[in-house]
């Protein structure tokens, strides 16, 4: 992976390359996800899938990762813009998530994203996200609502990479906006070592510098020392050539810190996108996930051009990414102005 400082590339299209490349490594593991490795070889050729496959009924489909990590923008959109609690913000919006997931349509008082009818569609929301918000009370680091450590909490938090002003700040929303539905350290560690990954990034540090020192911060925190472990074997696999048979001797992505994980030693360890995109999704786990998480990473450090043309042009939700991302970079700038 081409390594060098990209500080050209502008903050909008950092923001639309996350946003954008989350959604593609979502759509490329979606029809695999609950698929074993032979299986997928079996179905797809020795490669697995190289393509998005059909899945919901459709050609190309995200799941609840995306719906999820859009809920999460618009939430710390809406706090930053009416100036109050970013992560109270980003809780509202997942109480506005949870109703589309019970409706098949927006009611008539519906605002914003769950005003519109592509956002009421079931696409396997994550039974710990469900349960949690259902429940009605918003869980904190210290304060956990379950034990969770699954990684429905660190595929929906890159957002907060930019309306963080700091490295630590993008630590401490990344993890309280994770600890809201997912109470085991590893499950809102995850997300906050991952904020930082993605804030180091859209400030033009290298992918291995951004991943380091999401690590480097993690360790100086309470509860971080697993996924700094994690981390650390992530970097070490990526020195060796990866395929789904590594990658499956690994770990499985399931949980928070082995899905970051598996997308980081993907992002460090291929030098082609394409490639790193393919690897991230092809291996018996949560697919969707590691794969949205790789292509946030490589969206955020290369912007949305290092994605195939294809694959931007077919993505489900198109239209709404775009509108989220303007609005991110839009509180960004009012944010840095304020500064």
């Amino acid at each position: 992976m081409d390594t060098s400082h990209s500080t050209a590339i502008s903050e909008l299209a950092r923001i639309r390359g996350c946003l954008l490349g989350g959604a593609i490594g979502d759509a490329l593991g979606a029809g695999i996800e609950f698929g074993s490795l032979a299986s997928i070889r079996a179905k797809y050729g020795p490669a697995g899938v190289t393509d998005f496959v059909p899945y919901y009924g459709r050609e190309v489909a995200v799941t609840d990762d995306t719906q999820m990590t859009l809920f999460t923008a618009e939430g710390l959109v809406w706090a930053a813009e009416a100036d109050s609690d970013l992560v109270e913000g980003v809780w509202d919006a997942y109480l506005r998530w949870y109703r589309t997931q019970q409706t098949r349509g927006p009611s008539h008082d519906a605002v914003g994203l769950e005003a519109l009818h592509s956002m009421h569609s079931l696409r396997a929301p994550g039974n710990t996200c469900i349960s949690a918000v259902a429940g009605g009370r918003m869980g904190t680091p210290a304060d956990p609502i379950n034990n969770s450590k699954g990684c429905g909490a660190v595929m929906r938090v890159a957002p907060v990479a930019f309306v963080a002003s700091s490295a630590e700040e993008a630590w401490d929303i990344g993890c309280r906006t994770g600890a809201l539905t997912h109470g085991h350290r590893c499950g809102w560690s995850s997300a906050g070592a991952l904020s930082v990954m993605i804030w180091q990034l859209r400030h033009g540090s290298t992918l291995d510098t951004a991943i380091r020192n999401g690590a480097s911060v993690a360790a100086t925190h309470d509860g971080g020392a697993e996924v700094v472990d994690w981390i650390d074997r992530a970097i070490e696999l990526a020195s060796r050539p990866i395929d789904g048979d590594l990658i499956d001797r690994f770990g499985a992505g399931w949980v928070g810190e082995e899905a970051l994980a598996i997308a980081v030693a993907c992002v460090l360890g291929i030098e082609d996108p394409e490639d790193a995109m393919l690897a991230s999704v092809n291996h018996s786990g949560d697919s969707d996930s590691t794969g949205s998480i790789a292509g946030q990473l490589l969206g955020t450090a290369h912007g949305p051009d290092v994605f195939r043309s294809d694959w931007r042009e077919r993505i489900e939700l198109a239209d709404i990414l775009e509108d989220i991302s303007l609005q991110l970079a839009t509180v960004h700038a009012r944010r840095r102005a304020d500064d």
